[in-house]
Parts: structure tokens; C-alpha cells; sequence
């Protein structure tokens, strides 16, 4: 069996509510080390906690982050995906979503909107199971379960991967998409637009 994780670790860890100690990243470490692979949202501009941790957990887990998204939205946040070597491997592939342009009227293309916080993707494999992980944050907003901003990221965002992993040169057909969405409830639209896609629930 594969376990797999995402973990939005609150302000990990830009000392917004005072820097986490030593102890609470022993606790975060045990949490973790159930886990083959765990997505961690909202990893702060200075990596120094999560190094720490990381040396606790020990040589065999690895990290992969990207850098901060920039603007008042982005919040100066990182994705990061720590895993278990001795079970995963990094399969090479590695990059931050963009979303590309849109055909307006014709053949014009014009930018596409964007999210506020680039999700992160990378190829991994366990044994002969090959399979790409998506990380997201996904916008806020407003405190209803319908904000319309936050549907429209997760739309945008299910619906790439969801071609992405179509087609014929994607490292692999098996797309994982997790992290933290700011869905209130399984009926609510926010969840509609991940399956809408394509996407299962398991």
C-alpha cells in the first residue's frame, strides 16, 4: 500500500503566531513518518523549519519545494512534497502549474487567469507504479462554501491536469490531485468542479 498525505502545516513558518519549537516539530515529524509521501501547503519564505525538520525525520526523507509565490494572494507561500526514499522515487519530472492562454473569438489567445498560489507537480514511482502528484492551495476568498474566484481556480486547475494527463508524453496517466481546496462540504460546487473533471474521490 501507498500512503499518501496532503498537510496544510498553518504558517510553516513566517513567526506570524510566534516560530514553532522544537518539540512541535517532533510532533509534525511523528505525524509524518506514517506517511510514505505528504503535500505541504502554506511553507514560508524561510526553509529553516522545515530543514529542521527534515533532520529529524532523518537522511532517507527527501524534500522537493518551490519557490514563493509572489502578491498579496500568493502570501508568500511554497509547496513542498517530503517522501520516504526507501519506498518513492523522484521520477525527474517537476514544475509549477500555469494555466495556458485561452482562444478568444477565433485564433486570438489571450492569458488565462491564473492561481493565486502556483501548485506544484512532480513525476514520482513506487516499485512499478509510476504516478504524478499535483499540490494546490486553492484561494479562499470570501467565508461561503460558493466563493466564486475559489470554484473557478479549482475548475481551471482539474481541468488542465485532467488534459495534462491525457496526454500521450505525460509521465504518467495516473494524476493525483491534493491539498487543501477550501471545500465546506461534498455537495458543494467547489467539490463538483474536481469531479467534474474527472477526477474520483476515494
Amino acid at each position: 500500500a501507498l500512503h499518501l498525505a496532503p498537510w496544510n502545516i498553518r504558517e510553516f513558518d513566517s513567526g506570524k503566531y510566534g516560530a514553532r519549537g522544537r518539540e512541535g516539530l517532533y510532533y509534525m515529524a511523528e505525524i509524518i513518518d506514517r506517511f510514505d509521501l505528504v503535500a505541504v501547503q502554506e511553507v514560508r519564505e524561510d526553509v529553516g523549519p522545515l530543514r529542521s525538520l527534515m533532520r529529524i525525520l532523518g537522511g532517507w526523507w527527501k524534500v522537493l519545494f518551490t519557490d514563493i509565490t509572489e502578491g498579496t494572494a500568493g502570501n508568500g507561500e511554497r509547496m513542498a512534497f517530503l517522501y520516504d526514499a526507501r519506498k518513492i522515487a523522484h521520477g525527474g519530472l517537476a514544475g509549477e502549474v500555469v494555466i495556458p492562454p485561452v482562444k478568444k473569438g477565433g485564433t486570438t489567445l489571450e492569458p488565462a487567469n491564473q492561481l493565486a498560489r502556483t501548485p506544484f507537480i512532480v513525476g514520482f514511482q513506487a516499485g512499478w507504479l509510476k504516478f504524478t502528484l499535483c499540490t494546490a492551495h486553492i484561494y479562499y476568498g470570501e467565508d461561503r462554501p460558493d466563493d466564486p474566484r475559489r470554484i473557478e481556480e479549482i475548475a481551471l486547475l482539474a481541468r488542465f491536469l485532467a488534459s495534462r494527463a491525457k496526454d500521450k508524453d505525460a509521465w504518467a496517466q495516473n494524476m493525483i490531485l491534493l491539498g487543501d481546496f477550501n471545500v465546506y462540504d461534498t455537495t458543494d460546487a467547489t467539490l463538483g468542479a474536481i469531479t467534474g473533471a474527472g477526477f474520483t474521490v476515494p
